[in-house]
């Protein structure tokens, strides 16, 4: 089953800390979503809490209509594909796929069919009974994957997954993600500091900052083109942050620059800014000629 996730008033501290400050948040079913923001922003630390490996200080968690608030994560249709891994080194591709099928007593005739299918999906049938310590790097990511997706869980989450792979190893992994969930049709939630990546794989995405709160929700080309805060236009790719005074009459509306005189501007009329108002703009390198 596919499922939305729903976050309401999530807040969590660790040791007096703050991380994460009344944090509302909504997955849509079946999406590739990202969680994107710099370090220290909160993004791992939600991603826990939706796993069920942190509990929540305050606010409710769902899946679907389910409240997980308060079961283990054992108890939740939930895996996560962790940055390192996390694979056991004395078994094989087989059997670290395999493992979560074996502890629940599953006929081995199903699981040796569940398995040959997920690895194919991967890319890595011809190492079904390599060691774990014989694969490179991106043959380990896969394997991860692979013991993450078996369990057809309704929510599939990663933590930075490729962060310890070379960039042109991590470019493929990334459509190879994008293709397996169009495929699986799994909701997928990615957590990353670096743009690209999120901009490369994600339906939505939402905007972390410094102090656990989400900035803004949305499409990538949407938060790109019309970000709602200067953090949001400065972290998502590269701007021009210009400061002026907005002057407003009948024909026209300008923004009034100390070096550039006054820029004519376009402003959707759902924007309520008045004459005289301090505003700043960002302007994208691309949007100059």
């Amino acid at each position: 089953m596919v499922r939305s996730i729903t976050v309401e008033k999530v807040s969590k501290s660790f040791d007096g800390e703050q991380i994460l400050r009344n944090v509302n948040l909504h997955i849509p079913s079946g999406s590739f979503f990202a969680l994107l923001g710099p370090s220290g922003s909160g993004k791992t630390t939600l991603l826990r809490l939706i796993a069920g490996l942190e509990t929540v200080d305050n606010g409710k968690i769902f899946i679907g209509e389910e409240n997980l608030t308060d079961l283990q994560a054992h108890e939740r249709k939930v895996n996560t594909v962790f940055q390192n891994y996390a694979l056991f080194p004395h078994m094989n591709v087989f059997d670290n796929v395999a493992y979560s099928l074996m502890i629940k007593d599953i006929h081995k005739d199903i699981i040796a069919e569940k398995v040959a299918n997920i690895v194919s999906k991967v890319g890595l049938d011809r190492y079904l009974y390599k060691s774990i310590q014989s694969l490179s790097g991106g043959q380990q990511q896969r394997v991860a994957l692979a013991r993450a997706v078996i369990n057809e869980p309704d929510v599939l989450l990663f933590d930075e997954p490729l962060s310890a792979l070379d960039l042109k190893l991590r470019e493929q992994m990334l459509l190879e993600l994008v293709a397996l969930q169009d495929e699986l049709g799994t909701t997928f939630v990615y957590v990353t500091h670096d743009q690209s990546e999120a901009l490369t794989v994600a339906d939505d995405m939402a905007i972390m900052n410094h102090d656990g709160k989400i900035e803004q929700v949305g499409k990538p080309q949407k938060i790109y083109e019309y970000p709602q805060s200067i953090f949001v236009a400065q972290f998502v790719g590269t701007t021009n942050l210009l400061h002026g005074t907005l002057k407003i009459d009948e024909e026209k509306t300008v923004v009034s620059h100390e070096q550039l005189g006054d820029c004519l501007v376009k402003i959707p009329k759902k924007h309520s800014f008045v004459h005289e108002q301090s505003v700043v703009m960002s302007i994208r390198p691309e949007k100059i000629e």
